[in-house]
């Protein structure tokens, strides 16, 4: 430790109900000699890392408080329950991934933590929770290294065999995933941002998880759901998420995921389905995606219904074989931006809508193509495969939604007055003649 901040040390205060007036050297040693269940108020300053908590303590900056580790270990690790972390920024850990363990800003090994106002960076990990579990984390901010392949960096939050943790308001950056989740249920991730990620948010082999009002925005991948299953997604916005193979949402090997009311906007693949089942996907906005929803035959079973799809250039894509899929439930289908008659006035088009492309073959065959989803020539393709009547079904949908009734009214106020117009020159004809 550098004898700089031994003046810093020395302003450093117990306070609490279990406060001791000794003035230490060390922070380590300050920590040690805490009574259990007390606040250490650290004033403003750098303190030695690479610490241990042991027992149910409060550690809480007063100001601009940096706790840096020396880059060997953990800057904090956590093996007491009743641990709580507040206003520090944390810095410094150990980088190798040839070590015994991947080393983090924080490491928690223990139930009942509260992680609040965090700045966590120059750090493998941002956040290391490992076999705990009822972890809140809020307002956490994590910032990645930005060098090198994301592939090769930690996360910003690690759950590894861990459950009923909550993760709210919370800023991720330049992470290899914004929150990583394996082996891990009953997770709650409530109001995040993730970006310029791999995969904002990434579950594998975790069930019952669920992620709420988060914001995915410029990622390689908006969030990936791998064989995980009963996800609950809901008012998520997935947007910019662009590049050769991007997606905002990935669904692979997964089941009964619910993907409802989230937003989908500018991303390459709005939703990617793959080799998933039994999924549901209601009441989502999919707008200006290359493609709003990517579906392989290798994923079945699943319900569209509710979602609106507007201005994409590929509204949904099919590639495989036939696809076993409904694009309805209970009567009620999804909206197109595509005119349709409303006769009856029951929101519901008249006649079934069928969206057809030929682009999944060209996929199909060669993925490069995704390379050219923004050429104007993809646009020629389709038109030239129209007229060609060689475009296949990717959605059929029984019962198209109107987007607004009054839109209806439009459009059967406009086919009245062409009609009444067609009779009145059509008269005027006859008139003339006679």
């Amino acid at each position: 430790m550098s004898w700089k901040w031994a003046p810093l040390l020395l302003c450093v205060w117990l306070v609490g109900g279990y406060a001791d007036a000794q003035v230490v050297t060390d922070l380590q040693e300050r920590i040690d000699a805490a009574e259990i269940g007390a606040t250490l108020l650290l004033e403003p300053g750098v303190y030695e890392g690479n610490v241990i908590l042991t027992k149910p303590l409060t550690l809480k900056g007063k100001g601009d408080v940096t706790i840096r580790g020396d880059r060997t270990n953990n800057v904090v690790e956590i093996q007491s329950e009743g641990v709580q972390l507040e206003n520090l920024t944390i810095e410094g850990s150990g980088m190798s991934r040839s070590s015994q363990e991947e080393y983090s800003g924080v490491r928690v090994m223990a139930n009942g933590a509260l992680l609040k106002d965090l700045l966590i960076q120059d750090s493998f990990h941002g956040i290391f929770l490992n076999r705990i579990q009822d972890t809140e984390i809020d307002r956490v901010t994590v910032i990645g290294q930005g060098a090198g392949k994301l592939g090769n960096q930690g996360n910003g939050i690690h759950i590894a065999r861990s459950s009923h943790n909550i993760i709210t308001n919370s800023y991720f950056e330049k992470t290899r995933d914004g929150v990583y989740v394996e082996y891990s249920h009953n997770n709650v991730v409530t109001n995040n941002t993730m970006t310029k990620t791999r995969y904002g948010l990434h579950y594998m082999y975790s069930n019952y998880n669920e992620f709420k009002d988060n914001h995915f925005v410029g990622n390689v991948g908006g969030a990936a759901i791998m064989h995980s299953d009963h996800i609950l997604l809901e008012h998520n916005q997935f947007s910019f998420n662009q590049g050769s193979r991007s997606f905002g949402l990935l669904i692979q090997t997964s089941r009964d995921v619910h993907v409802l009311n989230n937003e989908f906007h500018l991303n390459q693949r709005g939703l990617y389905l793959e080799q998933s089942t039994s999924n549901t996907i209601e009441s989502n906005e999919f707008f200006q995606n290359e493609i709003g929803i990517e579906l392989w035959t290798s994923s079945t079973a699943h319900v569209f219904f509710k979602n609106k799809f507007q201005n994409n250039r590929i509204q949904a894509l099919t590639v495989g074989a036939e696809s076993n899929n409904e694009w309805f439930k209970n009567g009620v289908g999804n909206y197109w931006d595509t005119p349709m008659l409303d006769l009856d006035q029951d929101g519901i088009g008249d006649e079934p809508f069928q969206y057809t492309s030929a682009l999944s073959a060209l996929i199909e065959a060669n993925e490069l193509s995704y390379l050219f989803l923004s050429s104007p020539a993809i646009v020629i393709y389709e038109k030239m495969n129209e007229l060609l009547t060689a475009n296949k079904i990717m959605a059929d949908d029984r019962y198209p939604l109107l987007a607004e009734r009054k839109g209806s009214f439009a459009i059967i106020a406009g086919w009245i007055f062409v009609a009444a117009l067609a009779v009145f020159i059509f008269r005027t004809r006859a008139v003339r003649k006679q």
